[in-house]
C-alpha cells in the first residue's frame, strides 16, 4: 500500500506566525480595533477565522470581507516570513523514508503554488490542494478532492499540521494526524485533539512513522 503524509502549509512547512499577527494587527487598527500580542494570537486563533476576527472587534456588519481578507494577504507580503529551517530536510526525510507527499492548505491555489515554486519545493508534493478563496474558512472540501484523486492503492494517510483544524480535517477524512507545536495555536490547544503533538518537522516524520508502521 502507498503511504502518503498530506502536510499543511502556513505554520507547519511556513514559518509565518509572527507575519500573520504582524499584517492581523495591520488590518485591526485600520478598522478600529486594538492590536494583539503572539501569545494572544496562539491562544484564540482557529478556523474559521471571522468569529476570530469578530472576537478582536471587527465590526463584520459594518467592514466588507472580501476587503478584510485582501487587506490581511497584502499586509502578509510585507512582513519578514521564510520556510522553517528544517522543512526541506524533514520533506527529504519522508521521500527516503518512502513517503508520497501532498498539501493540503486554506490559502489561495495560486498563492499556494507560487510559495512553494519560490521556495523551490514543487518537486516534492504530486498533489497540491489550496482553495479558490481568501477567507479562511475550511479545507475540508478540498481535502475531500484530494482524498478522491488517492486512488485504491493508498493506505491511511498521515495529515502533518500545526491546528486544531487539521486535525478535525483528518478525522472527518478517515485519515490521522500528528501536529507541529511550533505553528499557530499553543501546544496545550493542541494536546486537546488527541493525537501526537511533535517539537520539530523531522519528530513529525518520525512520529508518522509510527503510526504508520511504514519499513516494518
Amino acid at each position: 500500500m502507498e503511504k502518503r503524509l498530506i502536510w499543511d502549509w502556513n505554520g507547519t512547512l511556513l514559518d509565518d506566525v509572527a507575519a500573520a499577527v504582524g499584517a492581523l494587527n495591520r488590518m485591526l487598527v485600520k478598522r478600529g480595533a486594538r492590536p494583539i500580542t503572539i501569545e494572544h494570537y496562539r491562544r484564540r486563533f482557529g478556523f474559521p477565522v471571522r468569529p476570530f476576527y469578530a472576537e478582536l472587534g471587527v465590526d463584520l456588519a459594518k467592514w466588507d470581507w472580501d476587503e478584510i481578507c485582501e487587506d490581511f494577504h497584502n499586509f502578509v507580503l510585507e512582513e519578514p516570513q521564510a520556510v522553517r529551517p528544517d522543512a526541506r530536510a524533514a520533506l527529504e526525510l519522508a521521500a527516503s523514508l518512502g513517503f508520497r507527499q501532498s498539501i493540503l492548505s486554506a490559502l489561495r491555489q495560486d498563492k499556494l503554488e507560487a510559495a512553494l515554486a519560490a521556495n523551490g519545493f514543487l518537486g516534492f508534493f504530486d498533489r497540491i490542494f489550496g482553495v479558490d478563496n481568501l477567507d479562511g474558512a475550511s479545507k475540508l472540501d478540498r481535502g475531500r478532492e484530494l482524498m478522491a484523486s488517492l486512488g485504491p492503492s493508498a493506505d491511511t494517510p498521515v495529515f502533518i499540521g500545526d491546528t486544531l483544524h487539521d486535525a478535525e480535517v483528518a478525522r472527518e477524512l478517515g485519515g490521522r494526524c500528528v501536529l507541529v507545536s511550533c505553528g499557530h495555536q499553543m501546544p496545550d490547544r493542541l494536546a486537546a485533539a488527541g493525537c501526537p503533538v511533535a517539537a520539530t518537522l523531522a519528530d513529525a516524520v518520525r512520529l508518522a512513522v509510527q503510526i504508520t508502521g511504514i519499513g516494518s
